[in-house]
């Protein structure tokens, strides 16, 4: 009877783990594909730009994901107020990652100049950052922070 028992809790398990995954990634590529169609509206992209458009910037999504998720996991846990020889060596690993952001744009612009007219590829960026600002927004609003308000100075808020 244990043995039976284990089995169903083991195959449950593994459902559930397994169910999440498509369910997780399902998220990201419809959120994926609004930000592209918001993209293609906002720079007025035809059809076969937007088809051309697409896997290219699926391939800079990528590289900047990786990019910024690097940091995250090798991140540990604070032990204590952070010292200033730590918040100087934040800052610096924020510059870097800055830095290698930049370089990303950089080697795609290209890439989009080979789909997109010149004054799209100009916009690009500016879009997207827009995008980015208005789904942060809206990420804390549903999460109780108000307008303008991050993560950062809801925790400070909070304690008070």
């Amino acid at each position: 009877m244990k043995q039976v028992m284990m089995s169903v809790l083991l195959c449950l398990c593994a459902l559930t783990a397994s169910a999440q995954k498509p369910q997780n990634n399902d998220f990201f590529e419809k959120f994926f594909n609004a930000k592209v169609n918001e993209l293609a509206q906002q720079l007025c992209m035809t059809e076969e730009q937007k088809t051309k458009f697409t896997p290219i910037y699926r391939k800079y999504m990528k590289d900047m994901g990786e990019l910024w998720k690097a940091p995250k996991a090798q991140k540990k846990k604070p032990q204590g107020p952070p010292s200033e020889e730590d918040r100087v060596a934040f800052a610096k690993r924020r510059l870097e990652l800055q830095k290698k952001a930049q370089s990303i744009r950089l080697k795609y612009i290209d890439e989009f100049a080979t789909v997109l007219n010149a004054q799209q590829v100009s916009r690009i960026y500016d879009v997207e950052d827009e995008i980015q600002r208005k789904t942060m927004q809206r990420f804390n609003h549903r999460h109780g922070q108000g307008p303008g308000m991050g993560p950062r100075q809801w925790k400070k808020d909070k304690k008070e």
